[in-house]
């Protein structure tokens, strides 16, 4: 009988023949990439999904990551942005007393980044460093509502409802089909509402043994009825917790001679998180094995298309881009099989 190993392994191994050719078919409206761990390559794979959810759908992407990383990515003109995604959900959580709520959040992503112009017209909502001080806030106005003696389930859910009212308000202002957030490596605050929002989780895991603790870390408070993230839920009236959509492995390595053959290590890793998915198997939407995508360890690529934000399927193979002064990267013919990879991931959507 096929091993749970075996089977990522033949389906990353299927993915990569010429024959193959995935499609996007998006089942969800709503999806989240998240993991509580940084220096992941998380805001990487945001843009390039971005990217290619814009080649097929028009996408409301949202960055709820204080670091602000995708918005610097998106926003490659480097112009200055009036408005951000603290602006909206600061007025909607804690009353007028701190404004109006704004209409308009959203920039169109061509606008500000040449290399999505000519695909289906998607929008941005900016990062703020706001957010770092946001879950204090949070937390307050929903202790708060927990305890009022009339409606306190329906001002739980409103509170927890912050980022999703603001994410559809927008999506409907802009026509948007699809809806892209990437998170900070902290639960509380922004993540947690990012969490209700959602409709799929896409958890993007590295190859290391923090990144293994923090994805049993994720899938126990989504699955464990006593965890903060759920007892909130059940405050709010039972809502539902986002399902599993895809566990990306990232960074992994490829170091053997014989062909698609991973190193030890990275299938070590692999094989442990496969065993820590399978304990929370109720989480996912399919049978965990069909529920993983491994991406390489994109080197030049990855790091020319966070710093330049030029999605990795852009990329020229054989040129050299410049991401910081005398620092010169050249894209590898390994950028094929990049493409191949993200591909995939994007059929488990």
């Amino acid at each position: 009988m096929e091993s749970g190993l075996e089977k990522i392994i033949f389906n990353h191994e299927n993915s990569l023949a010429d024959n193959q050719h995935p499609v996007a078919k998006f089942s969800y409206r709503s999806y989240c990439v998240s993991n509580l761990r940084g220096g992941i390559g998380k805001s990487t794979l945001s843009f390039n999904l971005a990217y290619l959810m814009a080649l097929n759908k028009s996408t409301l992407v949202a960055d709820l990551c204080a670091q602000g990383n995708l918005t610097d990515s998106l926003n490659n003109s480097k112009d200055e942005l009036a408005v951000n995604i603290y602006d909206a959900i600061q007025p909607r959580l804690l009353g007028p007393a701190f404004g109006d709520i704004p209409d308009d959040i959203s920039y169109l992503i061509s606008g500000k980044n040449d290399e999505f112009k000519g695909i289906k017209a998607s929008y941005f909502i900016p990062s703020s460093p706001g957010l770092f001080a946001f879950a204090s806030s949070l937390y307050q106005q929903l202790q708060l509502a927990s305890t009022q003696p009339v409606n306190s389930e329906q001002k739980v859910r409103n509170i927890l409802y912050t980022i999703k009212a603001t994410l559809d308000k927008e999506s409907d202002l802009k026509k948007c089909d699809l809806q892209l957030i990437d998170c900070s490596p902290f639960y509380t605050g922004a993540t947690h509402l990012a969490w209700c929002a959602s409709d799929a989780l896409i958890i993007p895991v590295r190859v290391d043994e923090h990144s293994i603790k923090s994805l049993e870390l994720t899938l126990d408070m989504l699955g464990n009825p006593a965890s903060d993230f759920n007892q909130w839920l059940k405050r709010g009236g039972d809502l539902k917790p986002p399902k599993v959509v895809a566990i990306v492995m990232t960074m992994v390595g490829a170091r053997s001679n014989v062909k698609k053959t991973k190193d030890r290590a990275s299938l070590s890793f692999i094989e442990r998180a496969y065993s820590v998915a399978s304990r929370y198997a109720h989480l996912f939407d399919k049978n965990p094995e069909d529920s993983f995508a491994i991406t390489d360890d994109f080197t030049s690529s990855g790091r020319i298309s966070g710093a330049l934000g030029i999605p990795i399927p852009k990329l020229q193979i054989g040129r050299s881009y410049t991401i910081e002064p005398k620092k010169r990267l050249e894209v590898y013919d390994a950028n094929k099989k990049y493409r191949r990879e993200l591909e995939y991931l994007m059929s488990l959507l």
